[in-house]
């Protein structure tokens, strides 16, 4: 009788054998998806709307105004601004490795006003401000706090600008030749829509075991990265 079970329980232990390394195999390896994605280098480009700072417009002597001001750095790092009357109330801010530049639309031209100094104004001397046409600066909002409490000087708290000091503002500059007074207003930079990117160069292709380590199609630290897919890898 046993002898007639013997083949079948040969045959079960066969099965059993392999049954075990198979599994045994299995429980070794691991597996992982790897994705991919291309990483382009370019222009990147944002657009904000401009949206007028709450609080009364702060007024100071002209001359103590001049003086101040040519002592003011802006976003560029130095002392020119937009000379125009009025704008379309949208600002552009391109950004290619890492440098900003923030333009806006005069309305009346629709095109870029003109860009002038107005260090030490003086008038009839070409591009440099004659200190009685509005003037616009793209300015931090450190600096113009620091600006700010020149004209507020003598104006409760609750009535003045109030700006932050990382973020970019649009603040404006008007001078008479009927008054010695300088006044200054303020706009806040307030983003709008998706950032757009331009002049796309291919650096090269990421690959990661994290699918959100970058943008599916998207802008990451001043790069543009298009996902590419993924695919299964056995360490």
């Amino acid at each position: 009788m046993m002898l007639k079970k013997w083949p079948l329980l040969f045959m079960l232990g066969i099965i059993m054998l392999a049954s075990v390394g198979w599994n045994s195999g299995v429980s070794h390896a691991s597996y992982y998806f790897e994705y991919t994605w291309e990483k382009y280098k370019g222009t990147e480009v944002r657009t904000y709307k401009l949206t007028p700072v709450p609080g009364r417009a702060g007024q100071m002597d002209q001359e103590k105004f001049f003086a101040a001001i040519s002592k003011t750095p802006n976003v560029y790092g130095g002392f020119t601004g937009y000379r125009t009357g009025k704008t379309t109330g949208v600002a552009t801010k391109s950004v290619t490795d890492g440098v900003y530049k923030y333009s806006v639309i005069d309305s009346a031209s629709n095109q870029e006003p003109e860009v002038v100094e107005y260090i030490n104004p003086t008038s009839g001397v070409p591009h440099k401000w004659n200190g009685t046409e509005d003037i616009r600066v793209f300015m931090r909002g450190s600096e113009a706090a620091s600006l700010a409490e020149l004209f507020y000087e003598g104006t409760p708290t609750e009535e003045r600008y109030h700006f932050n000091a990382k973020d970019v503002y649009l603040v404006t500059f008007r001078s008479s030749t009927v008054k010695p007074i300088s006044e200054m207003s303020a706009e806040a930079l307030v983003e709008e829509g998706t950032p757009t990117f331009i002049n796309r160069e291919l650096v090269g292709q990421i690959k990661g075991k994290d699918p959100a380590a970058y943008p599916a199609n998207g802008i990451l630290n001043g790069y543009f990265y298009i996902y590419k897919g993924s695919e299964i890898k056995v360490n």
